[in-house]
């Protein structure tokens, strides 16, 4: 999912970049609770006849599947935020709060397009001098094609004003 925030000079401002989240937290542990009830029943009716090895495979499958889910979430939590400034493009990212933060001297920083990423998704990076950073990796075919269309407007509305403050 992509968000700008772009203020009225059409070239500073901030995109958020979040992936799509198919379920909230909230609802995958309503999830494992049903689950969880429905994993303790059938193994009840199973430790009713005597089967006493069904619970705790029962638990352990149980366990597993939070696991398993913790971790799809976990990695659907991560976003980026760029920070378009006149002298600067900063990328931060994280999941909770911003444990990265890469700034680029927009002078002498280009943004790249990759158009052979993995299943036809274009890749989008920002380099300068030795170093690049992918922006966005985890976006969908269409969210990315967004980001780029405005990434393009940026700096096609900074090269302009750049050449009218020359003039």
């Amino acid at each position: 999912m992509v968000t700008p925030n772009l203020n009225a000079d059409g070239f500073t401002g901030n995109i958020l970049i979040e992936p799509n989240r198919p379920i909230s937290w909230r609802e995958n542990l309503n999830f494992i609770r049903v689950f969880t009830l429905l994993s303790t029943l059938v193994s009840a009716l199973f430790l009713y006849k005597g089967l006493y090895l069904v619970l705790p495979f029962s638990g352990l499958e149980v366990i597993s599947l939070s696991i398993a889910l913790y971790l799809v979430y976990k990695r659907y939590s991560v976003c980026q935020i760029i920070y378009f400034t006149r002298d600067s493009v900063i990328i931060e990212s994280g999941t909770d709060h911003a444990s990265e933060r890469i700034e680029y001297q927009r002078f002498w920083s280009r943004f790249y397009i990759d158009h052979k990423g993995h299943q036809n998704i274009p890749i989008l990076q920002i380099r300068s001098r030795q170093h690049a950073t992918e922006i966005g990796d985890f976006l969908s075919y269409a969210d990315k094609l967004l980001l780029i269309q405005l990434i393009k407007d940026l700096t096609l509305h900074f090269q302009r004003s750049n050449t009218q403050l020359k003039q």
